[in-house]
């Protein structure tokens, strides 16, 4: 349903690293670190050792962002001091596990998101998507970046558990906020370890307290009942190679990075998807033709969605230009060389989304917003591979990506089938880059019944 990496033959990296900064314009970083590396991207080219209170090597060159992803796991690891900070309250989950427990908690999950597995979401995101419409009445301005991260998290509740959040829809909201707040924050010594006390902290780890006693208390009651077949029940019945199964507390950090990192990057991507077809009514024309020639007046289906190749082309646009987890970063386990340098052990390698899907090296008019540059007939803009990685890529590659990518275009078809979606005059556009990419004030619309 979508390119996991664009499949162009690899390019070369043939530059040098640029002289090594110290310090540089590091006041940036507390406003909008995108824009921060993108300028020393701008500046000082693709290859940057940048030395500061936290030092790092910037790349933002596919062969150099490919040969990171490939070898993630061989030459390179999340034992960073940003996944450290991770680890503070996703614990060794998927995300932040590493080595053998990866590959073990990797194994027991796949199943929950095989093609079958994920088919049988379709009609629940359908459901969901429909009340939340039903709610918009015209004329009347909402911010529907927080419509979109209620639906999301709807979507996300009743996938884990087949009566969704049981009522805790708003404890939820508030712990996924304190948390992506916490995780944002920069990794610095001492204030980002959860036993400092901070009021920052104080709030996380009573959310954590929280968060662990509600999981605790659905496991339980759910080991008293038949299975159901939600993606806890899977995680439930999940068994290694040697039979083992997760302990409690591995089932809530799962449970826990999965809820934050599947709705939240879900609802950004739907965000800057109706802003940018506000502003280009060309393609929002071309992807509504699409949608009601491919699903007519009957109900959406789920063997429509990959008929709807324009609305995907325009979603993977929309993630190009605005990637919803906008920054990576690995670890180098041992001296590597990388892009004609050796770096040393222990060094941080990280890349910015937003910059990579930008360069222009790689993309024609980079900043313009342009579906048609994901035509697979398209000849001007063939791109390489590593240019475009919304999900990452290599072994770590995002495990929930075609849950994600059903779920955007079921709610842009059940959305675009009924409204037009016009952002509003009062709204005040800025890009925040924290832990997601997203508007800063949310996006202020009006919508339209369609006839």
């Amino acid at each position: 349903m979508e390119p996991e990496e664009n499949k162009s033959a690899p390019v070369e990296f043939t530059g040098d690293m640029a002289t090594p900064l110290r310090f540089h314009r590091q006041w940036m970083l507390a406003g909008n670190p995108a824009k921060f590396i993108d300028r020393l991207i701008r500046e000082h080219g693709d290859f940057i050792r940048y030395r500061g209170i936290i030092d790092f090597h910037l790349i933002n060159h596919p062969a150099l962002v490919r040969q990171v992803l490939r070898d993630t796991m061989r030459d390179f690891d999340k034992n960073t001091l940003i996944y450290n900070h991770f680890r503070n309250v996703f614990g060794n989950g998927l995300v932040t596990a590493e080595g053998e427990d990866w590959k073990r908690k990797r194994k027991q999950m796949q199943p929950m998101f095989s093609p079958t597995a994920i088919g049988s979401y379709f009609s629940l995101m359908v459901d969901a998507a429909e009340a939340t419409t039903k709610g918009w009445s015209e004329g009347t301005a909402f911010d529907i970046a927080d419509d979109m991260n209620r639906l999301t998290l709807d979507i996300a509740g009743r996938a884990f558990f087949s009566d969704g959040f049981d009522g805790s829809v708003e404890r939820i909201r508030e712990w996924t906020e304190a948390i992506n707040r916490y995780s944002a924050k920069p990794p610095l010594p001492i204030v980002s370890d959860l036993r400092f006390p901070s009021p920052t902290n104080l709030r996380v780890r009573r959310i954590m307290v929280d968060f662990h006693g509600f999981m605790r208390s659905i496991i339980r009651d759910r080991m008293a009942v038949a299975p159901k077949e939600d993606l806890l029940g899977v995680l439930l019945s999940a068994r290694d190679e040697d039979g083992g199964k997760m302990d409690e507390d591995e089932i809530c950090e799962e449970t826990l990075g999965m809820i934050i990192a599947g709705h939240e990057t879900s609802a950004t991507a739907l965000t800057w998807f109706w802003y940018e077809l506000h502003h280009h009514p060309e393609v929002e024309a071309r992807v509504v033709e699409e949608i009601n020639s491919v699903i007519g007046g009957g109900p959406l289906k789920k063997e429509h969605l990959s008929e709807l190749k324009h609305t995907n082309m325009a979603i993977q646009e929309a993630m190009r230009l605005h990637p919803p987890f906008w920054f990576e970063n690995r670890n180098a386990m041992s001296d590597i060389e990388l892009g004609g340098t050796v770096i040393p052990r222990g060094s941080m390698v990280v890349f910015s989304r937003y910059s990579l899907q930008r360069h222009p090296d790689f993309w024609e008019n980079p900043d313009v917003f342009d579906p048609s540059r994901f035509d697979p007939a398209n000849t001007r803009n063939p791109g390489t591979a590593c240019a475009h990685i919304p999900f990452g890529g290599g072994p770590r590659i995002c495990i929930g990506r075609h849950f994600a990518m059903m779920e955007l275009l079921v709610i842009a078809a059940t959305v675009l089938r009924s409204y037009r979606v016009s952002v509003h005059p009062t709204d005040r556009h800025r890009m925040s880059a924290k832990l997601t990419m997203a508007p800063r004030h949310g996006l202020i619309v009006t919508v339209t019944k369609r006839p």
